[in-house]
């Protein structure tokens, strides 16, 4: 089963981040505070939407490929998972020491090697010193790598487990895990409160919801096949459970305030996102596959090379950053055209045919 839909809502994720970095990085106080436009001012939230779209697909194919080989599951589930996220990852790790980072070397031997033991092991998201040191928005692979390990270490138990036991499990330790960071920095500055509530376990609510959903998708999947499963009801459901959490988490957000200076929204408001973002992923699931169209097919593209537009676009900041009398609109114009270059250079010449060896 394919899921063709599942690139738009990369594209949008990927396209989200670059727009909200831009209008963060430029101080664009002229951007839209409202209407439709502002989605791009929660851009951020595309780093949500990619934490439960990894829940949701690793899950899926690693349960497939673990029913099919049980005995081979780890190098097979490994190999594909490394070939997809390392080459491009070291790329642009070299490249930023190598252009954005002026004396890496040169500093104290101890700082620079301390960098790439924790950029190489993927445990850079722990220390303020290292989170986004190295291509700033790499934090994030990080807690991505790390939820590849869990699913490696737990895939018998989640074979057998009830998707909905899973996301219960995972919404309690992020829970809590979030409950104890504040009570820990929530008195410090907004970064180091940022740094651990989004650690692996503060971010469990969300791969989790992605996590049920692939439970939840397969055993439909099966029902489909023996019961003669009719998607047009899914799709119906899945729908109004889309308007009404998305309508309930938008509400209690902006009647939030201040996000980090309320307990509540930092410990609890985060779930009601993956619920919303799950049910946006599970509609896009359930809806007709058309993005695989001809008429869809440059926002399928973009969808293929939105890991590449996650990693460069920070490449084309830096470098916009270094023009002089450009406007915020025209940052964004410079932006978008250098990353999506570059995004579709690295994944036609480099990305996609190591996978392709790898398969």
């Amino acid at each position: 089963m394919r899921f063709d839909n599942i690139n738009l809502l990369r594209a949008f994720a990927a396209i989200a981040v670059v727009v909200y970095h831009v209008i963060e990085h430029t101080n664009w106080v002229s951007f839209p505070h409202g209407g439709p436009w502002v989605i791009f001012r929660l851009g951020w939230m595309g780093v949500d939407l990619f934490f439960v779209i990894s829940g949701f697909l690793i899950t899926y194919s690693a349960l497939l490929l673990y029913r099919k080989t049980p005995a081979t599951f780890a190098s097979n589930y490994w190999r594909r998972r490394l070939t997809r996220i390392l080459p491009l990852y070291l790329l642009t790790m070299t490249l930023w020491i190598a252009f954005c980072w002026d004396g890496f070397f040169l500093q104290d031997t101890r700082d620079w090697v301390w960098q790439l033991f924790t950029h190489l092991t993927f445990i850079h998201s722990f220390w303020p010193e290292t989170h986004g040191a190295i291509d700033g928005a790499n934090w994030s692979l990080a807690l991505e790598m790390q939820f590849y390990l869990l699913i490696a270490l737990l895939i018998r138990w989640i074979d057998r487990t009830p998707g909905w036991l899973i996301w219960v499990i995972g919404i309690s330790i992020a829970w809590a895990w979030r409950a104890t960071m504040l009570v820990l920095y929530g008195h410090g500055e907004t970064f180091t409160l940022f740094l651990h509530i989004t650690q692996l376990p503060g971010t469990l609510d969300e791969f989790g919801a992605g996590m049920f959903l692939a439970k939840y998708v397969l055993a439909q999947r099966d029902k489909a096949i023996n019961q003669s499963w009719r998607p047009s009801r899914q799709t119906l459901g899945w729908l109004a459970a889309c308007l009404l959490a998305g309508y309930v988490t938008m509400k209690v957000f902006w009647a939030g305030g201040a996000y980090w200076d309320k307990a509540h929204m930092v410990i609890f408001w985060r779930t009601l996102l993956a619920t919303a973002l799950m049910c946006v992923l599970a509609l896009a699931i359930y809806l007709p596959q058309v993005i695989a169209m001809r008429w869809m097919h440059p926002v399928d593209q973009l969808g293929e090379i939105s890991y590449g537009i996650y990693l460069w676009h920070l490449f084309a900041i830096q470098f916009a950053a270094g023009i002089s009398g450009i406007t915020s609109l025209q940052t964004l114009v410079v932006v978008l055209a250098l990353t999506l270059l570059a995004a579709m250079c690295s994944w036609h010449y480099m990305e996609k045919p190591i996978m392709e060896m790898a398969r």
